[in-house]
């Protein structure tokens, strides 16, 4: 009977170092999954409670036996809620602990833990205490009171919650693991729900404590599974460090195109917009923004652009097929990343590129390019297509009289006047020192005369204030005007040396007035 009696205690010794190692392992551990932290504690726990019982089986009298069943529970009413923190968080059922959540789950638990502490005064618990020989050895018989019935039932609620996590996870692998990861977790959650149902049904004839001899199986089994498929630490690192910390969005779509998993960043992207990720279709879920499903079911790289608290943003989805496309069980893998800052920097760059700094109109070489499509428009569409080149009277004057910065003033202030002044349609550029000059799309001879004479009073009427300073200032405006396919006009340098020639005549006729290209040459 004795060797019987060894054994158990050599068997409990080994799971109890066992567990001491796993709990520690995985502590210290790299890895930062949130599950990783509660498998430590669990284990921890299931440590203590093995430890309690290997005590029981080795004392010979009544008061030593219930002082490590006290033991015992400083770690067992944990272990069921622990076991289901696991599953939560490795299933991606919840993210992390809140504190809502951490109170739902802990509150029996914690209750059990004092109720077990003080039962000598109210034996709510425990109402009697027994030893009794079995085999060889002692064991500690306990009637039951209200209370364990309570945490027993919340026991077993725990663990077949924990085993149909499971074996949803199994059936629609979630979280991205292989079907045998969650066989793994879901038979050693099994083992212990055997083992409290046999102390419930069975522990009256032989005072036997069925879980504590059953659950160094469990711990054997996730032992199998950490060497078999690593799932625990290579794999989950790369998962964390490639999937869930990475800052892009990312979201698995299985057959169907029904979301079998997301990271946190996107679920935040699509917190942002009010939408909620779970285990639907992506139709299903996308049903009310047509232009995002039509992104993320397309098996192309897209860019589109919210509006999220009221500033526009801009992102990019890529595409990455998880297996063969052709296959009816390929996986999508969708990266969400948000290209806002890498936009505003590229038309920052394209509007230095095009935009003259100082008026703020086009700089020379972006208003020859524009001006040189609309111009090969008109001739294709036989419109008409006029152009104006503006010169400010005597501008050396007003540099030489109130220096350079005042004439960068002026300049500035001409650019706001030109902009105000013409249509949106219009192309302005600034394509010299004082010289401006506007393409007027879709206007005749006689419309762009009355449009430049109109502008040339606009600007003798304005007075340019700099500093305490009044600056008047006057132009010269050359008109030019095609109309399709003019024979002596082949391109925009033709086009420009006419409107050029016009405004020689304007200065000519002692500035401050408008003068139009030859007769006819607008016909």
């Amino acid at each position: 009977m004795s060797s019987i009696k060894t054994l158990l205690s050599l068997y409990l010794v080994l799971a109890v170092i066992l567990a001491q190692f796993f709990s520690a392992y995985f502590f210290f551990s790299k890895g930062r999954t949130s599950y990783r932290k509660a498998f430590s504690a669990l284990v921890l726990c299931i440590s203590v409670y093995l430890f309690g019982f290997l005590m029981i089986v080795n004392s010979s009298n009544l008061q030593e036996m219930i002082f490590w069943n006290q033991i015992q529970y400083l770690g067992l009413p944990f272990v069921s809620v622990l076991w289901l923190m696991v599953a939560l968080l490795y299933t991606k059922t919840i993210y992390s602990l809140n504190a809502r959540t951490a109170i739902l789950l802990f509150t029996v638990p914690v209750i059990t833990f004092f109720v077990r502490l003080t039962n000598s005064w109210h034996h709510l618990f425990y109402t009697k205490w027994e030893m009794r020989q079995f085999f060889g050895y002692y064991s500690l018989y306990m009637e039951r009171g209200i209370w364990y019935y309570v945490n027993i039932s919340y026991t077993i609620l725990c663990l077949l919650l924990t085993v149909i996590i499971y074996f949803i996870g199994y059936m629609k692998n979630k979280a991205g693991y292989t079907k045998p990861h969650f066989l793994v977790f879901l038979f050693a959650s099994l083992i212990p729900l055997i083992g409290i149902l046999l102390v419930i049904f069975a522990f009256d004839e032989r005072s036997i404590d069925y879980s504590a001899l059953i659950m160094p199986f469990s711990l054997l089994v996730i032992s199998y599974g950490i060497i078999k498929y690593d799932f625990l630490e290579i794999k989950t690192l790369a998962r964390e460090k490639i999937f869930e910390n990475n800052f892009s969005g990312m979201v698995v779509l299985g057959p169907g195109k029904r979301i079998v998993d997301y990271n946190k960043a996107a679920e935040k992207f699509f917190e942002a917009i009010n939408i909620t990720l779970n285990n639907y279709p992506i139709e299903h879920i996308l049903a009310r923004e047509p232009k995002l499903l039509e992104v993320f079911t397309s098996e192309d790289s897209c860019d589109f652009s919210l509006v999220i608290d009221g500033e526009k943003r801009f992102f990019k989805v890529d595409m990455m097929p998880l297996g063969d496309l052709h296959d009816g069980n390929t996986r999508m893998l969708k990266s969400i990343r948000e290209v806002t800052e890498e936009r505003k920097l590229l038309e920052k760059l394209k509007y230095l590129a095009t935009i003259d700094s100082l008026s703020g109109l086009y700089n020379r070489a972006e208003f020859m390019n524009l001006a040189k499509r609309e111009f090969a428009c008109a001739r294709i569409n036989n419109e008409e297509l006029s152009l104006l080149v503006m010169d400010l009277d005597n501008f050396k004057n007003i540099n030489d009289t109130f220096g350079h910065a005042a004439g960068d003033e002026v300049i500035r202030q001409v650019g706001s006047i030109i902009i105000n002044n013409f249509r949106k349609s219009d192309i302005a550029g600034r394509i010299g020192g004082e010289e401006f000059a506007v393409v007027l799309k879709d206007a005749s001879w006689k419309e762009a005369k009355e449009k430049a004479e109109r502008f040339q009073e606009t600007i003798a009427n304005s007075k340019i204030l700099y500093g305490k300073q009044e600056i008047s200032i006057t132009i010269s405006i050359g008109t030019a005007t095609i109309r399709g396919n003019a024979n002596n006009i082949i391109n925009i340098e033709d086009l420009l040396r006419m409107a050029d020639d016009a405004l020689y005549k304007a200065k000519a006729k002692g500035r401050n007035c408008v003068a139009t290209s030859a007769s006819g040459s607008h016909i």
